[in-house]
């Protein structure tokens, strides 16, 4: 008899032939049969982002444009020092790091250029020249007009961003002042990082001291101004 079953199964097609097996077996009474899975296996890859710096307001949302006024000077026959500050609630100095430096990381402020100047429609100076103590005047040096700015990151202000599960272990504000010097200091770090920070964190400074020395007898104007970039390097 089983012979017999066996020929006969085999000369029916496959789907003939399943449905006996099945039947020949028990049927199909309360049992499920199931040929294949029905679970899908589904990946998914976050990766890290890039460390960046930016100018952000009190939501962390870009400032477009943003700018800083230096306290007004008044037209001197002597070289004078005023000052500004550098990131305020409504333009904050701002550092990201995704996952992109774990061993640490810089955020450093410098001109647009090495040769970038206070600019104004002719009568510009320097603000990367120590010569005579950053009160070099046109009459000194030809058409050379020097001045020099120093940036004092300690007496700012540092805090975590919006990363609620971060600290500020390991991220320092600069410790004392520095100068701009053409071809020496081109750049000065206002924010540090160890590798003992926060491998995934943000980061946001307020209240960095700026001061710019102008050279004796600088014309007046009321349209001075300069471009400074913030760059985050990992370490």
């Amino acid at each position: 008899m089983k012979n017999i079953i066996r020929i006969f199964l085999g000369k029916l097609n496959i789907a003939v032939t399943l449905c006996l097996a099945v039947l020949l077996a028990g049927g199909l009474g309360g049992t499920t049969y199931v040929l294949a899975s029905a679970t899908s296996n589904f990946t998914q890859t976050i990766n890290a982002g890039t460390l960046a710096a930016d100018i952000v307001d009190g939501s962390y949302v870009t400032v477009a444009s943003p700018s800083f006024a230096m306290t007004a000077a008044t037209f001197s026959f002597s070289c004078q020092t005023k000052t500004g500050t550098f990131g305020e609630a409504t333009q904050q100095i701002y550092v990201s790091n995704p996952d992109a430096a774990d061993s640490g990381w810089n955020l450093a402020l410098a001109g647009s250029s090495t040769s970038a100047v206070w600019d104004s429609a002719g009568v510009d100076f320097d603000f990367n020249d120590p010569t005579s103590s950053g009160c070099t005047d046109g009459a000194d040096v030809g058409d050379t007009v020097g001045g020099q700015m120093t940036v004092d990151p300690s007496v700012g202000t540092l805090s975590k961003g919006a990363c609620a599960s971060c600290d500020t272990t390991g991220v320092t504000l600069g410790a004392s002042p520095s100068s701009f010097s053409e071809g020496v200091t081109d750049s000065i770090n206002i924010i540090s990082a160890t590798s003992g920070s926060n491998d995934i964190g943000d980061w946001k400074a307020t209240g960095i001291s700026i001061s710019q020395k102008i050279p004796a007898e600088q014309p007046a104007a009321s349209d001075y101004d300069i471009n400074l970039v913030l760059t985050a390097t990992a370490l």
